[in-house]
């Protein structure tokens, strides 16, 4: 696989037995190479692989072993929330069996989540393992099964259909060209409350029910949850939101569930992203007094006429300045500032009705050295321009499975600089992932981190931070047991 490092000690002990899942196999580092388990293939002294009838004969005493059994699940709950599977996995054997669990789903097996385990002899483990249901329209029953070491459990289950989302934006149906960017907005169910929102694209879940901190911020002041999605091929694409009131998929599921739903065609003769040009200040460094205010000013222009608004936010503060209001093809749009956070920038999302989205490529760099205006603490440092945000997660993980986490570093400056990127995990903080990064002035780069969670056996929410030599950034996410 490409992105992050998983971090595990693979480790056999005397008297373990390997089920053929994991026998001899190869896992990538993330960095185009990959380690061998118990094959001796990558130099070292590895240890010699097992023969054929040897194998045999492992697979064999891990199936006759072995006993698989879906004991539990919260089915039926409504569609788009979070289906747990609580399994029972009993050795009858008398020796340890290392295994691992996947969790299958409808009639063509999709694997949803694994979990690599050790069972020792006599001994029944428990597992819980779970994944978000699409948000269907109307009632559904499919199977799920439970696949160890040769032997498996199944049940089917069911889930109750989706009510539509009371308001989204923009229009169910749209047409775009090629590389256009469209903001799908998915509104609060009950103004107030808090919601999760899980984004889907063609059937495949592309964000989950935890956001980052602008998904908080746009939630707060505009009382939708959103996501930016860019379409390069050409053809019909569906986008789904699945609405799920509350906060805690760890909880009971919610009572009703809601999904908005859009229809894209991607064309040559669709719309296209407006365009945005930052007119003043001319400056990318901007400096800033409470004395005297500084108005920013751009110039949007959308060739369809359905310019709407302009969303202006304040980076690495994650806060949203102010929202101006747009209109037809061209508009000038202002804003004045008197204080902010040193080396954040202001950056404009231009937005048009039909959904479509662009960026201020130019940003404006604020410095505020003078006048005590640096709220974010970061001082003038020398690595101050390297900024570092959260985009999202994929939490809830069952322990055990992956955490993700996306991030984005920039470099405000106008010179190269190069920083140490550093995921950190825990109320005890660890660093599980670590990164050099080198951006040339103004560049800004998305990076794929993570690590391999422990499989805890009780629920666990604790903090992650992505922290770079001048910046941090913290989200919560959750492991389910």
């Amino acid at each position: 696989m490409t992105g992050p490092t998983r971090r595990r000690l693979l480790r056999t002990a005397p008297g373990v037995v390997l089920a053929p899942t994991l026998a001899g196999t190869r896992r990538g580092d993330g960095a185009g190479s990959s380690v061998s388990v118990g094959t001796g293939e990558r130099g070292g002294r590895g240890r010699p692989q097992p023969r054929p009838r040897a194998r045999e004969q492992a697979q064999a005493q891990t199936q006759d072993a072995l006993r698989v059994s879906i004991t539990e699940t919260n089915a039926p709950l409504p569609a788009g929330e979070y289906l747990r599977v609580t399994t029972a996995l009993e050795n009858t054997g008398t020796d340890a069996i290392r295994t691992e669990a996947s969790l299958l789903v409808g009639d063509d097996e999709t694997r949803v989540s694994r979990r690599g385990l050790t069972i020792e002899a006599g001994r029944t483990r428990t597992i819980r393992q779970g994944f978000y249901t699409y948000p269907v329209p109307r009632n559904d029953e499919f199977e799920i099964q439970v696949a160890a070491g040769g032997q498996s459990s199944a049940r089917r289950v069911g889930v109750t259909a989706a009510s539509s989302v009371p308001a989204a934006r923009p229009d169910s149906e749209l047409a775009v060209q090629p590389g256009t960017a469209v903001l799908f907005e998915a509104e609060a169910v009950d103004p107030g409350s808090a919601q999760r929102t899980v984004w889907w694209v063609d059937g495949e879940r592309v964000g989950g029910g935890v956001g980052g901190p602008w998904v908080s911020t746009y939630y707060a002041e505009r009382g939708a949850h959103y996501r930016w999605h860019e379409f390069e091929s050409s053809g019909t694409h569906d986008v789904t939101a699945a609405v799920l009131p509350g906060t805690a998929p760890i909880a009971e599921p919610s009572r009703e569930t809601y999904a908005a739903r859009w229809r894209v065609e991607v064309t040559d003769d669709g719309a296209t992203s407006p365009t945005v040009e930052g007119v003043r200040p001319r400056e990318q460094v901007v400096s800033i007094s409470r004395t005297t205010p500084t108005e920013f000013e751009l110039v949007a222009t959308d060739p369809d006429g359905s310019l709407d608004s302009v969303v202006w936010w304040l980076t690495q503060s994650d806060v949203i300045l102010d929202v101006t209001e747009l209109e037809g093809a061209r508009d000038t749009a202002t804003i004045s500032l008197s204080s902010g956070c040193h080396t954040c920038t202001v950056l404009p999302w231009v937005i048009c009705t039909d959904g479509t989205v662009t960026a201020l490529d130019s940003r404006w760099e604020l410095d505020a050295r003078s006048g005590g205006n640096d709220v974010d603490g970061n001082g003038d440092g020398e690595n101050g321009d390297i900024a570092v945000s959260i985009q999202e997660t994929n939490s809830p993980v069952d322990a055990g499975e992956f955490l993700a986490v996306t991030a984005t570093v920039r470099n405000g400056g106008s010179e190269t600089r190069t920083t140490t990127v550093e995921l950190v995990v825990g109320h005890d903080p660890t660093v599980v992932e670590s990164r050099s990064v080198t951006l040339s002035g103004g560049e800004r780069r998305q990076l794929q981190l993570g690590y391999e969670t422990y499989p805890t056996a009780r629920n666990e929410q604790f903090p992650v931070r992505v922290v770079s030599d001048a910046d941090a950034v913290e989200a919560t996410v959750r492991v389910l047991a």
